[in-house]
């Protein structure tokens, strides 16, 4: 691990240079968990159109009881997603 003293003694053309060639590769876990997370997403927007869709055009005795299933389902699932894809910056 190079310092601060080390690296301001390389000219910015260098550093440029090394910055182009540098090949970046996503870990494989990252990869793995923006999989999830899109499922996750995908699986609330699919909960939630089939929710209103079955409303709709099916007479459900109990819609009250699909709602409450279907808006959980939603929540939980949207939540989960959206925290597997969080893009803070890591220290």
């Amino acid at each position: 691990m190079s310092t601060l003293r080390e690296r301001a003694k390389v000219p910015k053309a260098q550093l440029n240079k090394q910055l182009e060639t540098a090949e970046v590769q996503i870990p494989r876990v990252n990869q793995r968990k923006e999989k999830l997370a899109n499922f996750l997403i995908d699986v609330a927007k699919y909960v939630f159109t089939g929710v209103i869709i079955t409303s709709l055009f099916n007479d459900v005795s109990d819609k009250t009881m699909l709602y409450v299933v279907g808006m959980f389902i939603v929540v939980f699932a949207l939540w989960g997603g959206l925290l597997l894809t969080n893009k803070r910056k890591e220290k």
